[in-house]
């Protein structure tokens, strides 16, 4: 079995903590995620009703689909592989700032 050194197991730990609760959990952080999420869950209902919004090489794949559930893993695919930043930025474009 393959495992951290003590010592290092125990540094780990204490940044594991201070990463936890300086920014995973931090109040700025918390608000900050709460509203990218969401602005995330509301571009999958806008792709499912336009996925003519897709890229080109996205809507491929759209033509191809046969159901819903089809169409719904293409959408959730394209959605997943977003950064950030660039979630927001298409929600801005496509839903508006808000």
């Amino acid at each position: 079995m393959v495992r951290f050194s003590d010592g290092l197991w125990q540094d780990l730990k204490v940044i594991r903590k201070f990463l936890f609760v300086r920014m995973y959990r931090a109040a700025s952080v918390v608000v900050v995620r709460k509203d990218v999420t969401r602005k995330v869950k509301e571009l999958f209902p806008l792709f499912m009703q336009r996925p003519d919004l897709l890229p080109k090489q996205w809507r491929k794949d759209v033509a191809d689909v046969k159901n819903e559930t089809e169409l719904a893993r293409i959408v959730c695919d394209y959605i997943a592989g977003m950064t950030d930043r660039f979630a927001l930025q298409q929600y801005d474009e496509l839903l508006g700032s808000s």
